[in-house]
Protein backbone atom coordinates (compact mmCIF):
# COMPACT_ATOMS: atom_id res chain seq x y z
CA UNK A 1 0.00 0.00 0.00
CA UNK A 2 3.05 2.16 1.10
CA UNK A 3 4.15 1.31 -2.59
CA UNK A 4 0.95 2.44 -4.31
CA UNK A 5 1.09 6.02 -2.31
CA UNK A 6 4.57 6.74 -3.03
CA UNK A 7 3.73 6.23 -6.88
CA UNK A 8 0.47 8.13 -7.12
CA UNK A 9 2.59 11.27 -5.72
CA UNK A 10 5.71 10.95 -7.70
CA UNK A 11 2.79 11.06 -10.71
CA UNK A 12 0.93 13.50 -9.39
CA UNK A 13 4.18 15.85 -8.98
CA UNK A 14 5.34 14.57 -12.45
CA UNK A 15 1.78 15.79 -13.83
CA UNK A 16 2.22 19.09 -11.83
CA UNK A 17 5.62 19.66 -13.44
CA UNK A 18 4.76 18.85 -17.11
CA UNK A 19 1.52 21.44 -17.25
CA UNK A 20 3.28 24.20 -15.10
CA UNK A 21 3.56 26.32 -18.08
CA UNK A 22 0.23 26.00 -19.21
CA UNK A 23 -1.00 29.16 -17.75
CA UNK A 24 1.78 30.99 -19.55
CA UNK A 25 0.98 29.99 -23.13
CA UNK A 26 -2.85 30.61 -22.37
CA UNK A 27 -2.24 33.72 -21.14
CA UNK A 28 0.65 34.92 -23.94
CA UNK A 29 -1.55 37.09 -26.16
CA UNK A 30 -3.96 37.80 -23.19
CA UNK A 31 -4.22 41.42 -23.18
CA UNK A 32 -5.82 41.53 -19.98
CA UNK A 33 -3.77 38.92 -18.36
CA UNK A 34 -0.72 40.87 -19.11
CA UNK A 35 -1.95 44.70 -18.35
CA UNK A 36 -2.94 43.11 -14.60
CA UNK A 37 -0.80 45.09 -11.84
CA UNK A 38 0.14 41.79 -10.28
CA UNK A 39 2.78 39.53 -11.76
CA UNK A 40 2.63 35.79 -11.91
CA UNK A 41 5.43 33.60 -13.22
CA UNK A 42 7.62 30.59 -12.73
CA UNK A 43 11.50 31.16 -13.18
CA UNK A 44 14.67 29.58 -12.59
CA UNK A 45 18.37 30.47 -12.06
CA UNK A 46 17.49 34.23 -12.47
CA UNK A 47 19.56 37.60 -12.08
CA UNK A 48 19.17 40.94 -12.26
CA UNK A 49 20.75 44.00 -12.10
CA UNK A 50 18.84 47.39 -12.55
CA UNK A 51 21.40 50.89 -12.56
CA UNK A 52 20.43 54.56 -13.50
CA UNK A 53 19.12 54.07 -17.05
CA UNK A 54 19.89 50.13 -17.81
CA UNK A 55 18.32 47.06 -16.53
CA UNK A 56 19.75 43.44 -17.22
CA UNK A 57 18.45 40.10 -16.80
CA UNK A 58 19.41 36.57 -17.31
CA UNK A 59 17.27 33.55 -16.61
CA UNK A 60 17.84 30.24 -16.91
CA UNK A 61 14.00 29.30 -17.34
CA UNK A 62 10.85 31.67 -17.25
CA UNK A 63 7.20 31.28 -17.84
CA UNK A 64 4.53 34.00 -17.02
CA UNK A 65 4.92 38.01 -16.90
CA UNK A 66 7.16 39.92 -14.87
CA UNK A 67 7.28 43.52 -14.15
CA UNK A 68 10.50 45.42 -15.42
CA UNK A 69 9.92 48.87 -14.62
CA UNK A 70 7.21 50.89 -13.87
CA UNK A 71 7.02 54.77 -13.94
CA UNK A 72 4.59 57.24 -13.36
CA UNK A 73 4.96 60.28 -15.72
CA UNK A 74 3.45 64.10 -15.24
CA UNK A 75 3.46 64.56 -19.21
CA UNK A 76 3.77 62.17 -22.05
CA UNK A 77 7.29 61.65 -23.69
CA UNK A 78 9.17 59.37 -26.36
CA UNK A 79 11.97 58.25 -24.82
CA UNK A 80 14.71 55.97 -27.42
CA UNK A 81 15.82 52.43 -25.71
CA UNK A 82 18.32 50.46 -26.92
CA UNK A 83 17.41 46.51 -26.49
CA UNK A 84 19.33 43.29 -26.97
CA UNK A 85 17.26 40.10 -26.02
CA UNK A 86 17.75 36.38 -26.80
CA UNK A 87 16.71 33.11 -25.36
CA UNK A 88 17.00 29.32 -26.57
CA UNK A 89 13.96 28.30 -26.51
CA UNK A 90 10.29 29.26 -26.56
CA UNK A 91 8.90 32.53 -26.90
CA UNK A 92 8.86 35.81 -25.18
CA UNK A 93 8.21 39.46 -25.46
CA UNK A 94 8.63 42.94 -23.79
CA UNK A 95 5.53 44.48 -23.34
CA UNK A 96 4.66 48.47 -22.95
CA UNK A 97 1.30 48.73 -20.25
CA UNK A 98 0.27 52.41 -20.32
CA UNK A 99 -2.47 53.97 -17.45
CA UNK A 100 -5.04 53.08 -19.40
CA UNK A 101 -3.73 49.47 -19.83
CA UNK A 102 -2.98 49.66 -23.34
CA UNK A 103 -0.58 46.98 -24.02
CA UNK A 104 2.02 47.62 -26.77
CA UNK A 105 4.70 45.04 -27.92
CA UNK A 106 8.15 46.25 -27.55
CA UNK A 107 9.69 43.40 -29.10
CA UNK A 108 9.22 39.96 -29.31
CA UNK A 109 11.85 36.97 -29.79
CA UNK A 110 12.56 33.27 -30.42
CA UNK A 111 15.51 31.60 -30.62
CA UNK A 112 15.50 32.76 -34.37
CA UNK A 113 14.63 36.06 -33.97
CA UNK A 114 17.20 36.78 -30.98
CA UNK A 115 18.85 40.18 -31.21
CA UNK A 116 22.18 40.64 -32.67
CA UNK A 117 23.74 43.15 -30.42
CA UNK A 118 21.19 45.88 -29.47
CA UNK A 119 18.16 46.97 -31.69
CA UNK A 120 16.60 50.71 -30.88
CA UNK A 121 12.93 51.53 -30.46
CA UNK A 122 11.22 54.34 -29.54
CA UNK A 123 8.75 54.16 -26.20
CA UNK A 124 5.86 56.59 -26.60
CA UNK A 125 5.07 56.75 -22.64
CA UNK A 126 1.90 58.69 -22.08
CA UNK A 127 1.46 60.54 -18.56
CA UNK A 128 0.35 58.22 -15.83
CA UNK A 129 1.74 54.83 -14.94
CA UNK A 130 3.87 53.07 -17.45
CA UNK A 131 5.32 49.50 -17.04
CA UNK A 132 7.67 47.72 -18.88
CA UNK A 133 7.20 43.60 -18.43
CA UNK A 134 8.39 40.36 -19.68
CA UNK A 135 5.92 37.79 -20.60
CA UNK A 136 7.04 34.62 -22.06
CA UNK A 137 6.22 30.46 -22.02
CA UNK A 138 8.83 27.24 -22.76
CA UNK A 139 11.77 30.49 -22.08
CA UNK A 140 15.23 29.12 -21.71
CA UNK A 141 18.14 30.90 -21.31
CA UNK A 142 16.87 34.53 -21.51
CA UNK A 143 19.64 37.43 -21.94
CA UNK A 144 18.07 40.67 -21.64
CA UNK A 145 19.81 44.32 -21.56
CA UNK A 146 17.76 47.54 -21.70
CA UNK A 147 19.39 50.86 -22.07
CA UNK A 148 17.48 53.85 -21.71
CA UNK A 149 19.14 57.33 -23.58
Amino acid sequence: MKMVRMLSMILLCLLITACSNAFAKREYNSDEKISQTSDRYAKEVSVGNSTNRQYSLTVGKFNGRETLWEETLEENQDVEIDISFSLSNGRGKIVHIDKDDNVTTVIECTPDTSTDGFVTKTLSLTSGQNRLKLVGYDCENIDLKIQAH
